[in-house]
């Protein structure tokens, strides 16, 4: 499994793939598909399970940024609905004085 990181051939994909897509090649994750084996990989079980623990990270951090400008939205809207408010009061209160 290490050696994948380190085949010059793998750098190149992963660089080319980054390239393309433009995201930063630590985000492009190499894994290996069972086309030919005819048995089960610990090497390559290790890649597939370590790209989709990655995934779920990426996904879970964005959900998380996702949620939070949608907070500070809602907060700059209810923030805006209290100024407006409070300059209506302001002008309902003058001319209640006249």
């Amino acid at each position: 499994m290490s050696t994948v990181f380190k085949n010059t051939k793998v750098k190149e994909v992963v660089l080319e793939t980054s390239r393309l897509f433009g995201i930063p090649s630590n985000q492009v994750l190499p894994v290996m598909n069972y086309e030919k084996e005819l048995a089960l990989d610990t090497g390559v079980d290790i890649l597939a399970l370590m790209a989709l623990r990655q995934m779920l990270y990426l996904a879970e951090d964005l959900l998380d940024n996702t949620q939070m400008r949608e907070a500070m939205s809602a907060m700059r809207v209810a923030s805006s609905d209290n100024v407006q408010g409070s300059q209506v009061r302001e002008a309902e209160n003058s001319s209640e004085s006249i």
